[in-house]
């Protein structure tokens, strides 16, 4: 899991398509964090499905703008 969050870089998210500018991710239980802005945290886990273009159910991110990362929302 950490040599696949360490791979993350603004390539990675555009390739993707993540969507997550302006967002910082960081995870919960790894020390590992990603890009500048409004902090966005979560397991590990979530936050690679976060990078590669996925979306997540309720209740698996904090921060302001996790509403923008949930499945079901635009």
């Amino acid at each position: 899991m950490r040599i696949l969050l360490e791979s993350i870089d603004a390539r990675t998210l555009t390739f993707f398509g993540a969507g997550l500018s302006g967002i910082e991710l960081s995870a919960d239980d790894v020390d590992r964090s990603f890009g500048t802005g409004t902090p966005l945290s979560g397991a590990a886990q979530g936050l690679l499905l976060l990078a590669y273009g996925r979306r997540l159910p309720p209740g698996h991110l904090h921060g302001e703008p996790r509403d923008r990362c949930l499945a079901g929302q635009g």
